[in-house]
């Protein structure tokens, strides 16, 4: 009997800065096919695809580097990325009421919709599974339920989240584990186009010669 096509789509801010920012921030060389495959039962489901959705924040380019080499890293395993983009918009401070500039990610919900939408319509998974806490993307399930019922949509619930709009649509939800993120991290050095790519400091929760 075949397996059943589970497909990832990884919001990767929420991801960051709901569990690994503060809670994990040793796990976050974390490599996402291998939280993937823990996340399923192997016996009766196979990984297609996982995508990683994020944006570089170029303002900062030290951050931005780091950032960067660790997509490249998840490249090394197959992980796809879709990189949105940061904006500034005009804010304004509750409490002395004054205006000023924030920088804001941009199109990681849309990236999401048109790439999970897009998979279902090419039939490229049976399973969705949906690594997000964010109530925005709640209309794109509720549109896949109606488009393509056949297909079932699990959440991923990143830690200190309920994900309560997200859960409404889905077929079933799991709660990320912190033994999961402990075990699926990559190697320290991983080599990408011929170049070796080392962990930057910290982001492992063994110590060596890395990236400050």
């Amino acid at each position: 009997m075949a397996k059943t096509r589970v497909s990832v789509y990884i919001d990767g801010f929420n991801l960051f800065h709901s569990t690994l920012q503060h809670s994990h921030p040793n796990c976050r060389w974390l490599n996402l096919l291998e939280l993937s495959k823990r996340l399923i039962n192997p016996k009766t489901e196979e990984i297609t695809s996982v995508f990683y959705f994020s944006a570089l924040a170029t303002w900062m380019p030290e951050r931005a580097k780091k950032h960067l080499l660790y997509i490249k890293a998840l490249r090394t395993v197959g992980v796809k990325d879709v990189l949105g983009k940061f904006s500034l918009r005009e804010r304004k401070c509750p409490m002395c009421k004054g205006c000023y500039q924030a920088h804001e990610e941009k199109k990681t919900d849309i990236n999401i919709a048109i790439t999970l939408l897009g998979d279902a319509f090419a039939d490229k998974f049976d399973t969705a599974l949906i690594l997000s806490g964010d109530s925005d993307l709640a209309p794109v399930t509720t549109k896949l339920k109606q488009i393509c019922p056949a297909k079932k949509i699990g959440i991923i619930v990143p830690k200190g989240q309920s994900a309560m709009h997200l859960k409404q649509n889905a077929d079933f939800f799991k709660k990320i584990q912190a033994k999961d993120l402990k075990k699926s991290l990559l190697p320290e050095q991983v080599v990408y186009n011929g170049k070796i790519i080392t962990a930057p400091a910290g982001w492992l929760p063994y110590s060596a010669d890395r990236i400050s």
